[in-house]
């Protein structure tokens, strides 16, 4: 990431990922285990790839490298208890693809969830 960039705390990230998973359990969310029926089994939750799509939006990340890269730096702290290598960045762009997450027009859910996230303007519908 670059200087300008926003940074994260860890605190703020492990609060937010214990209310996050929270939120997931408690609504009874169903965590995909694979691609299809027939597809390869998911190494990486679903719930991993959707958080760090809320830590896209809530740093503003206008591209899928530098979600990757964000993904990568701050890994220790979001995969806390996965025992997970990093995500390679296709993968990651795939998954992102997949729950309807692109830069500049965020999944819906983040917002849902975390309404103190603010949209930006092309996040906005119609």
């Amino acid at each position: 990431m670059n200087k300008s960039a926003r940074k994260l705390s860890k605190e703020w990230i492990l609060n937010k990922r214990h209310f996050f998973l929270t939120f997931l359990s408690e609504t009874g969310f169903p965590n995909p285990k694979r691609i299809g029926e027939r597809g390869p089994e998911f190494k990486y939750p679903e719930s991993l790839i959707m958080f760090i799509a809320v830590l896209a939006v809530k740093l503003k990340i206008k591209s899928y490298v530098r979600i990757h890269k964000m993904s990568e730096e701050y890994w220790d702290v979001i995969a806390d208890g996965f025992n997970l290598s990093p995500i390679s960045e296709r993968q990651l762009r795939d998954r992102l693809k997949k729950i309807c997450h692109h830069p500049g027009k965020s999944a819906a859910f983040i917002f849902q969830i975390f309404p103190e996230l603010k949209r930006s303007e092309s996040d906005k519908c119609g």
